[in-house]
């Protein structure tokens, strides 16, 4: 009978092991925990800071107090716009700071001709 049989000529076979018993893990009960959900973000714009911005590029000095303003309002209320009364405050600084420098640049250069031109 063994001659009929293909299988058990198979040199491949598994020559009779029985086969392992394999069982599913057991896991414990556990309930499905709910997502996290965080508050977003106050999605209103602070008003002052946005003014702010915006006068920095025209009016420096009132670009300057509105946008220190607004920078304090959003750190307290949370409100959007801290970045935009940041970028304000340091605009209208370098404006004012350049404005400074050359009214000074203008007297000396203006006080030097004025000065040269008396001496002839």
């Amino acid at each position: 009978m063994s001659q009929n049989n293909p299988y058990m000529n198979n040199p491949y076979a598994g020559g009779g092991a029985p086969a392992p018993n394999y069982q599913q893990p057991q896991y414990p009960n556990y309930e499905p925990q709910q997502p996290q959900y965080y508050a977003a973000p106050s999605s209103k714009w602070n008003g002052m800071a946005i003014a702010g911005f915006v006068c920095s590029f025209f009016f420096s000095l009132i670009g300057l107090v509105l946008s220190i303003i607004g920078y304090s309002q959003t750190k307290k209320s949370g409100e959007r716009g801290g970045d935009f009364a940041l970028a304000g405050i340091i605009i209208s600084a370098v404006s004012l700071a350049l404005s400074i420098l050359a009214i000074i640049l203008f007297f000396v250069i203006f006080g030097t001709v004025i000065t040269a031109a008396t001496m002839q």
